[in-house]
Order: structure tokens, then C-alpha cells, then sequence
């Protein structure tokens, strides 16, 4: 047992903590690379938006256009539509050979106000979300503008 305590005395002769001086430049380290990260993260923010903005009109225009087809409708009169403002997820699309109820093809209410061309075919729409409103023109030239 002597010989033991013996032994742990020797291997801990020598050994010392960290030096305030070590423990402060790692902190610094850290610091900086913290500092890095958050700057590159902040230009991913916002850009969720668009991006559901833009998977919500293509599941209005889809939805327009499934249900154009089981209609076997060659157009959609009354082009501007809000879904968002649709009673209890019902919202009458009428065709040229009929009415289709576009909740049976989407899940109402959406996010964005939506408008289609005769073809079903989204030409323009607001999408408010993230605290950001997106806009999407087709006639104005504008793809997404999304501040």
C-alpha cells in the first residue's frame, strides 16, 4: 500500500491545472468562432418563407389542376379565388363542365391569396408568413419578391 501512494506521488509530481492565461485564450477562441457561425447562419433566415411560399402556390395550381381533370374541364372561369377566406374548407372552383370543391384536392385554409388563369395555371398571389409577405406576379414580371 506504501509502495502504491508511493507511485500516485510521483506520477501527480509535475502535474498543475490550466493558467488563467491558457483558460482566457480558449474562451477568446471560442468566442471568435461563435461569432463566425452566427454571421453565416443569419443569411439562411428568411429564405424558409419563400420557399413555402412557393410549395403552396404549386399545391394550388396542382389542386386547380387535378381538379380540372376529373372534370375533364378544358377551363376555369372566375379566376381569382381566395382560399384563405374559404368557409370551413370549402371553396367552389366552377369549370366549363362544372363545379369541383377545391378542399377535396387541398388542404384549406392556406397561407396566401392565389389567383389562376383559364388554364388553372397560378399567375399571381400574396403568401404572408414568418412576419414576411411574398409576392408572385407572373404578368409583372416578378418570380418572388419576399423583403
Amino acid at each position: 500500500m506504501k509502495a502504491l501512494r508511493g507511485l500516485m506521488a510521483k506520477v501527480r509530481e509535475g502535474e498543475g491545472g490550466f493558467t488563467l492565461i491558457e483558460l482566457l485564450i480558449v474562451i477568446i477562441i471560442l468566442g471568435i468562432l461563435a461569432a463566425v457561425v452566427a454571421f453565416n447562419v443569419g443569411g439562411f433566415l428568411g429564405a424558409g418563407t419563400e420557399e413555402t411560399a412557393k410549395t403552396e402556390m404549386a399545391s394550388v395550381q396542382t389542386a386547380v389542376i387535378a381538379g380540372m381533370a376529373d372534370l375533364s374541364a378544358g377551363t376555369v372561369t372566375g379566376a381569382a379565388v381566395n382560399p384563405t377566406n374559404s368557409a370551413g374548407g370549402h371553396l367552389n372552383v366552377t369549370t366549363s363542365q362544372g363545379d369541383f370543391d377545391l378542399g377535396t384536392y387541398l388542404n384549406l385554409p392556406t397561407h396566401g391569396n392565389w389567383t389562376w388563369n383559364d388554364s388553372g395555371v397560378v399567375i399571381r398571389g400574396t403568401y404572408e408568413g414568418g412576419g414576411t409577405t411574398c409576392t408572385y406576379d407572373i404578368s409583372a414580371n416578378i418570380t418572388w419578391d419576399c423583403p
